[in-house]
């Protein structure tokens, strides 16, 4: 009872408080971080992490409170081109990763409504597909009701350790998967590999298809920006012909499709060795991690931006919102 009391407070105080604090002083750029955009009752809502979920009410009370705030929203890319003394002294950038179809289908006619840009941070090699991060398919098989723990589980289970009776719940899910991540993203789909006639029975695409992604860039103000070719974790230890096509060939493989220069890069899951950071500046004009802060004079590094990360639980009221705007937990 106390505890849900304190955080009340404490999310008021950021509220209101922190968000005054926040717009003013010196000049800053905070970046929104969003992944899926879905109404609650879609069955796609219910195979998601509950950290990487938004509904579509949520997302459109944001957009609301953006508006009423009279904030300056541009792109990243935008943000970055700007002389020092050009930029505003409040700017936030709407960056949404990965290339959800849901994004298009939810997200980007409200941004349309209140002329917002935004940026959609592209996976090359994952459009127009079912769901095809490691993560969404460990979640898949531990949500589904009525799967049994056959032999082919064995190698998923070597890295997890003993489970839970299947289903898991969601949160139950999304502690399994920060579990995974110490293992490297080849180990984990080596894993997943025994398991792929089961996961052959979900074939809904859930990724943006060309088609989608063209018109996004041409009716509804969103600016592309990269994501890899196939999402891995930029860490230590990969050879440097992986990074040319995760960091450089991805790039290139972008703007032929699409006739435009891409000019930002995200960091999956925001990791990245000083060889892909290296990379990255060379071939980026920015570059966004998913490291929490707001950009200001002080700390600002054009290629490894601060976000503040939003999903459902955290921002589904408005002082909620203005607490994450303020750089509350």
């Amino acid at each position: 009872m106390i505890k849900p009391l304190v955080k009340s407070v404490w999310q008021t105080l950021a509220g209101t408080v922190g968000w005054y604090k926040v717009k003013r002083g010196d000049k800053k750029l905070i970046v929104l971080m969003y992944h899926r955009v879905l109404p609650t009752t879609d069955p796609r809502y219910q195979f998601e992490e509950p950290g990487m979920v938004v509904s579509d009410t949520t997302f459109a009370m944001h957009m609301q409170v953006l508006s009423e705030e009279n904030i300056n929203v541009m792109t990243v890319s935008q943000w970055s081109a700007l002389p020092a003394e050009q930029r505003p002294q409040l700017t936030v950038a709407i960056t949404f990763d990965d290339g959800w179809l849901d994004n298009y289908e939810y997200a980007f006619p409200v941004l349309k409504r209140y002329n917002f840009a935004s940026t959609l941070y592209v996976v090359s090699d994952f459009m127009d597909m079912p769901a095809p991060f490691w993560p969404n398919k460990v979640l898949r098989l531990l949500l589904t009701p009525g799967l049994q723990q056959t032999e082919a589980w064995q190698p998923l289970l070597a890295l997890t350790g003993t489970l839970p009776p299947l289903p898991l719940t969601r949160d139950q899910g999304a502690a399994v998967i920060d579990h995974l991540k110490q293992h490297g993203d080849d180990t984990i789909y080596a894993a997943l590999a025994p398991l792929s006639d089961v996961l052959a029975s979900h074939t809904q695409t859930e990724m943006i298809n060309q088609q989608q992604l063209h018109d996004a860039l041409t009716n509804y103000g969103v600016e592309l920006g990269c994501h890899t070719r196939r999402h891995y974790r930029l860490v230590e230890g990969l050879s440097e012909t992986l990074l040319q096509e995760e960091i450089v060939q991805s790039k290139q493989l972008l703007e032929a499709a699409n006739n435009q220069r891409v000019a930002s890069f995200c960091f999956p899951n925001g990791d990245f060795s000083p060889a892909a950071h290296k990379l990255v500046s060379e071939h980026y004009d920015c570059a966004v991690t998913t490291k929490r802060g707001i950009n200001t004079a002080a700390n600002l590094q054009t290629s490894k931006l601060l976000r503040i990360g939003v999903h459902n639980d955290i921002s589904n009221t408005p002082m909620k919102f203005r607490a994450k705007l303020s750089g509350a937990r």
